[in-house]
């Protein structure tokens, strides 16, 4: 590593430590935009650094760090679209008792988590099926949270549970107990 690159790597290092000291939306924002000019940043450094910075201004400045880097549940949601895009095509989801899609989750409204989509399968027999992306903070990674249980007076309420951090065991769980539930009512 020449003196010119182990310079930028010390240069980087130092502002990944002092981007968690900043308060500052409006020097958070002009450090990202300069990141995002500087010539001679590699790619995985920008991206650390971006990063980093979205993860500040998530905590300094939301409405900021949406315009900078989009929605804070984009992730989760793009990921739970593509599976519920590639579940309708392959099953029959007309007989579902709730709205198909994404939705967002209570624990992201009522703020107990930082991101909570989901989507569910509710049958007739009142029998849910429910895959969710959590994040519980800004600072957490994201896992997603697979929910199957029996809901009303009589249920027998919670029939599996389960968290993944693998996105494709996730979605292989929840399309085979869809499937399950497809085919028993």
């Amino acid at each position: 590593m020449g003196s010119d690159a182990k310079k930028l790597q010390e240069q980087v290092q130092a502002t990944l430590g002092r981007i968690q000291e900043l308060d500052d939306a409006a020097a958070l924002k002009r450090l990202h935009e300069n990141i995002h000019r500087h010539p001679d940043l590699e790619d995985v450094d920008r991206e650390k650094l971006d990063e980093a910075i979205m993860k500040r201004l998530r905590i300094v400045s939301p409405s900021i760090a949406t315009r900078l880097g989009g929605p804070k549940d984009e992730q989760g949601r793009e990921f739970l679209q593509a599976l519920y895009e590639r579940i309708a095509a392959e099953f029959d989801l007309s007989g579902n008792q709730l709205k198909n899609g994404v939705k967002t989750g209570g624990y992201m409204i009522n703020g107990t988590r930082y991101v909570d989509v989901y989507i569910s399968y509710k049958t007739a027999t009142k029998t849910n099926l429910s895959l969710a992306w959590i994040q519980d903070d800004v600072a957490s990674k994201p896992y997603l949270h697979l929910l199957l249980r029996q809901v009303g007076k009589t249920g027998e309420g919670e029939l599996q549970n389960g968290t993944f951090e693998d996105q494709d065991k996730a979605a292989e769980t929840y399309t085979r107990e869809l499937m399950n539930l497809l085919h028993a009512t």
